[in-house]
């Protein structure tokens, strides 16, 4: 898969909407310059657009104003990687950008997708990591001491294991969660890529060279699955006479619907593998934490009796 980097909040939830408009702008008639000043002024303050449009290569050389923000994010990189491509071979930026922002979109809806397939099995794992300290708070409201029962090297021992217990409860669950990641901005990226340099006059083997540099460059580098996707294409669009373009798009839908599915597929499966960190760590935790002090409480109590 292509390399991924965390998404600053700053330009998640608006980068979709801005790239649209600003195909629209562009579309329009606009400069590209010109459509980068109009889309900043709905942007929040300390966005890459923003950033972006107050740079003075923008009216000039929009990849090199995209690429001197500070920190972007994969999606800015990706985007930025585009817009360089249909710069190069004279593709209409307003198409590509329309199919970027498709993509990002169908990003975010695999978010909000995963998001609700997490809720229960989130609020599942929070509840159960709290079981050992409710433990606790019974043992002290039943009158038992638990001072002194920590003191005895049962308890001692017991409550070094429930807490090492917790710790390997919550990173095990940590792992899982994060298992359930939306697909990557860069899903399909190849494809429409190639799809946009194929628009230029360049021959197939050409366009597909200037997509996997131009992808080197933007730190999106497509694994060797990926060129080899890309390469069959260009062999498949040869053989048969079939526009590059056509097939490279339809490949890049295929490729984010699969992105997605496969997210979709995990965050659903979670929710039963999340029962594992529940009972081999949380449970015995519980035990060792809440119920072991309370039977040598009442053992101690016995005994003195």
């Amino acid at each position: 898969m292509m390399r991924r980097t965390a998404e600053p909040a700053v330009d998640d939830d608006e980068l979709p909407r801005t790239v649209h408009r600003l195909a629209v702008l562009l579309g329009a008639g606009l400069t590209p310059g010109s459509a980068w000043r109009h889309a900043a002024e709905a942007a929040p303050a300390g966005s890459h657009v923003r950033a972006t449009a107050a740079h003075p290569a923008v009216v000039y050389d929009v990849p090199a104003a995209m690429a001197s923000v500070t920190e972007p994010s994969t999606a800015w990189r990706a985007l930025t990687c585009a817009w360089r491509v249909a710069s190069i071979v004279g593709a209409p930026l307003s198409g590509v950008l329309r199919s970027f922002a498709d993509a990002l979109r169908d990003r975010r809806a695999a978010q909000r997708e995963i998001a609700v397939a997490l809720a229960a099995p989130r609020a599942t794992a929070r509840l159960v990591l709290w079981l050992p300290a409710a433990g606790i708070v019974l043992a002290l409201i039943i009158g038992v001491d638990v001072v002194a029962t920590v003191v005895n090297p049962i308890g001692l021992v017991s409550l070094g294991a429930g807490l090492a217990l917790i710790v390997a409860g919550r990173r095990w669950t940590g792992r899982l969660l994060a298992e359930a990641a939306p697909p990557p901005p860069t899903a399909g990226l190849g494809h429409e890529l190639l799809a946009v340099a194929a628009a230029g006059a360049r021959p197939p083997e050409a366009a597909l060279a200037l997509v996997i540099a131009e992808l080197e460059t933007a730190d999106c580098a497509p694994s060797e699955a990926e060129r080899a996707e890309l390469a069959g294409l260009v062999q498949l669009s040869r053989r048969a006479g079939a526009p590059l373009g056509d097939l490279a798009r339809a490949e890049a839908l295929e490729a984010r619907v699969a992105a997605r599915d496969a997210a979709r597929r995990t965050a659903e499966r979670l929710s039963v593998r999340l029962m594992l960190p529940l009972g081999v760590c949380i449970l015995p935790a519980f035990l060792l934490i809440g119920v072991v002090p309370i039977l040598l409480g009442i053992i101690s109590s016995t005994l003195a009796g």
